[in-house]
């Protein structure tokens, strides 16, 4: 018998063979009866099969802890190594009493929730329109504590001086149509590096940016609103690696304001595309007490 001769034989053996325990393992309750006399000949049978197959074809069911988000593109494999950086819901929020160990850093997005009749309006937010990672910790023209009216002290110099339990970080809106995603979080490496060091104690989180909306007012941005919001997801997988290797959290906040088609939510939207309405804005502090940091 030639080695082709041989290699054909084991070849339809095992196909047979295959074939045989595939059919018993579908078709075996059609031929044998139901008495108690075949009940472990069905038990020995199926595990025997299970093993042939899995022998065969391996395969192995793995349950992950993290879910991979919408407006992310890791595999499920992959997003596990964010397990205890990214803020995960809790089956209770946290009660109101956890906004007053935070400092809440941004834009005019953080901005407008500490204005009066805010829901940030009693806590500490740190915040002025139109600040980027570029300048967040040297802007002076305008104070920019919203528990104070004193001006020309920097972010920088407040956070130094609060020493605040929490700091969440939510910049990038500003920034997002002018710089490369790569040069924009280098630029907010940068800007994370000082805030630690003015207040080192501090647990920070790094805040998802939000999507635009359809209505983008042209003179926030010209570009094309749905290739903006593909670089602010890829901005976003950016800041939680960012996050991972500083040993930061990370929230993504953007998940629950992003619409189908992966723009902002028109119940969200302020009208210009950008800023948020009253609604966007209870729903930020809302995800903020379902996703506290562990242990708060």
């Amino acid at each position: 018998m030639t080695v082709y001769q041989k290699l054909m034989y084991v070849s339809t053996s095992f196909a047979v063979a295959l074939s045989v325990s595939m059919a018993n393992y579908v078709f075996y309750d059609e031929r044998l009866p139901d008495t108690t006399q075949t009940e472990g000949f069905y038990t020995d049978m199926q595990t025997q099969n299970d093993k042939l197959l899995k022998h065969f074809f391996p395969y192995e069911i793995v349950e992950y802890e993290l879910e991979v988000p919408d407006n992310m593109s890791y595999t499920q494999a992959e997003f596990q190594k964010f397990k205890g950086t990214y803020l995960e819901k809790k089956s209770i929020a946290a009660d109101e009493s956890y906004l007053e160990r935070i400092a809440f850093c941004g834009d005019s997005l953080t901005y407008h929730m500490g204005m009066n009749g805010n829901r940030l309006a009693d806590y500490d937010v740190l915040a002025y329109g139109g600040l980027s990672v570029s300048d967040y910790a040297t802007y002076t023209q305008n104070p920019v504590y919203n528990q104070s009216s004193v001006s020309g002290k920097t972010t920088i110099a407040w956070l130094s001086e609060l020493k605040p339990e929490i700091v969440y970080l939510f910049l990038g809106a500003n920034g997002m149509s002018i710089y490369d995603v790569n040069v924009h979080i280098n630029l907010y490496k940068a800007l994370l590096t000082k805030i630690k060091a003015a207040t080192p104690s501090s647990k920070i989180v790094l805040v998802s940016a939000s999507p635009w909306g359809t209505s983008a007012n042209p003179q926030y941005t010209s570009k094309d609103i749905k290739e903006l919001n593909a670089r602010i997801d890829q901005f976003n997988m950016l800041l939680l690696e960012l996050a991972k290797d500083n040993g930061c959290y990370f929230m993504n906040v953007a998940e629950s304001m992003t619409d189908s088609s992966g723009y902002l939510l028109g119940s969200y939207d302020a009208g210009d595309g950008l800023h948020w309405s009253m609604a966007g804005r209870s729903n930020y502090v809302d995800y903020v007490l379902e996703h506290p940091i562990p242990g708060y």
